[in-house]
């Protein structure tokens, strides 16, 4: 059986390495879009089952990348992850959750093990 697969668009690297190792040791397979660039590739090779999805990047707004997700994979997880408290609430209904910066490993640890529960 395949592992779940989590797609991580954040462009602090720090923060993107924190979150793929998290959801490496939760036994997820996890790719890393660290600007918002490349997150299409990545969703064209493999549906995620889990997104962590930041709002503010360098080429792309995170409110576009889940629009772009919601139409091709409406089934997929998508946990927005900000210090943009306002604009998180504006994604209300869109996104599945809404993580407030900073978001702890544990906090992305349950959110790992309730997916890999659904599947």
């Amino acid at each position: 059986m395949q592992q779940p697969y989590a797609l991580i668009i954040e462009d602090d690297p720090k923060l993107g390495t924190i979150f793929q190792t998290a959801l490496q040791q939760a036994e997820f397979d996890t790719d890393l879009d660290e600007d918002g660039n490349h997150y299409r590739a990545f969703l064209d090779a493999r549906r995620p089952d889990l997104v962590i999805l930041d709002l503010h990047l360098p080429y792309a707004f995170g409110g576009d990348i889940l629009t772009d997700i919601r139409a091709k994979y409406p089934d997929t997880v998508v946990a927005v992850v900000t210090a943009d408290f306002i604009k998180a609430k504006t994604l209300t209904g869109q996104a599945d959750h809404i993580l407030i910066k900073p978001v702890s490993v544990a906090s992305l640890l349950r959110l790992a093990e309730s997916i890999r529960k659904t599947l």
